[in-house]
This record gives C-alpha cells, sequence and structure tokens, in this order.
C-alpha cells in the first residue's frame, strides 16, 4: 500500500502517514489481506520510531496487524538451516527464527545482547540490468531500518556468498570473516570466547 511505499522510503513529513492511516480507519480490517496489514504494521512502527511523540491513527489496532505480520513470515529455508548449523559449529549460541517484541523475526539472535544474523535469499534482492549485480530490496531495506532503530546489531549472509561455499570448513570460515561473531559492543564483555583462528581464506 501506499503508506508502505512512503515508510520504505523513509518520508520524513509525519503527515502523509497520518492522511493515509486516517482513510484506511474508514475500511473495516476484515476486509483486508494479512499482506496489506503486515505492511500496516511496519508502517505502524516506523511512525512510532520516527515519531514517538506523535498519534497514530491505527495505533489501536497494533495487536491486530502485529499477528497479520507474523502470520505471514516465511517459513525457514535450507539456506538458512544450513547457515544456522554452520554457527552451532563455530560455537556461536543462537535462538533460531526469534520473534522480537515488536514482532519483527530474525532467522538467528542472541537476544539478550540484540545480536543476530539474517540470511537473504533471491526475494531479499533485485538486480541491476546494467551489472547484473545484486541490490538489497526495498522491503529489506526497510526492515534493516527498522532492526537499527530498535537497537539490533545485524549481520546479513546473502545467498550468493554463501552458494559459493560447499564444504563445511569454507562455511565455517565464511562466518569468522563477520565481526558480529566476536566483536563487542561498548562497555560490554564479550558473550562468546574468541572463535579459534581459521586456515581457509574468505572467499572473494
Amino acid at each position: 500500500n501506499t503508506a508502505w511505499a512512503f515508510a520504505c522510503f523513509d518520508w520524513k513529513d509525519p503527515q502523509i502517514f497520518v492522511a493515509l492511516a486516517d482513510a484506511i480507519t474508514t475500511v473495516r480490517l476484515e476486509t483486508m489481506s494479512d499482506k496489506s496489514l503486515s505492511q500496516l504494521h511496519l508502517v505502524s512502527l516506523h511512525f512510532r520510531l520516527e515519531w514517538p511523540d506523535r498519534h497514530f491513527p491505527l495505533s489501536h489496532c497494533h495487536r491486530r496487524l502485529q499477528s497479520a505480520y507474523q502470520r505471514t513470515e516465511l517459513t525457514p529455508s535450507r539456506l538458512q538451516r544450513d547457515v544456522a548449523a554452520a554457527l552451532d559449529r563455530v560455537g556461536w549460541t543462537h535462538v533460531f527464527e526469534h520473534v522480537a517484541e515488536e514482532g519483527l523475526s530474525l532467522d538467528m539472535a542472541k537476544p539478550a545482547t540484540k545480536r543476530a544474523i539474517e540470511v537473504d535469499g533471491p526475494s531479499h534482492f533485485a538486480k541491476t540490468p546494467a551489472s547484473q549485480t545484486y541490490v538489497e530490496n526495498g522491503a529489506t531495506r526497510f526492515k534493516s531500518r527498522l532492526l537499527r532503530r530498535l537497537g539490533w546489531d545485524v549481520v546479513h549472509v546473502p545467498f550468493f556468498e554463501w552458494d559459493r561455499l560447499v564444504t563445511p570448513a569454507e562455511k565455517d570460515a565464511y562466518l569468522r570473516t563477520r565481526g558480529l561473531l566476536t566483536r563487542k559492543r561498548p562497555g560490554e564483555e564479550l558473550s562468546e570466547a574468541p572463535l579459534p583462528p581459521s586456515h581457509h581464506s574468505s572467499p572473494e
């Protein structure tokens, strides 16, 4: 919907969201699809984070919107499970498919320290016609921005990098190059023991 598109674009004028939400309140929510309701949940979250002192017209529908969002979440993919297994091997204990308080899901997360890994499959990207390179689409960037605003430290594992890795050793070495596995935030103790050095080079 239009409000979601403006939120993806990181529109800075709250009035456009208020006007669009006011118009939506005249429509029975029962007639809207879960996809539309889930988009409104993200718009509502965006509004609350950007303008915490302003009232969002659909705030009274918060639970319904969040429930719709969670119903539209995809089931874990083989790619996600493969990355999770590699994280287990390198000793990065995590919660698989963690759902944050605000309803956003994270593929692998440490809720106590708000660290997470998101595994991005083909649906998270668009391909540029000229260079044929992958770029994150608007929906993925929007979710990443919301997670950052909520205090999450997220590392992304794109499918086109992971798919080049064949052996478990290559996958483990790749994960060791992701700073999230060993870095700590200011004033915070390292929650895991440092990983042993890898003898495999990271992928190009």
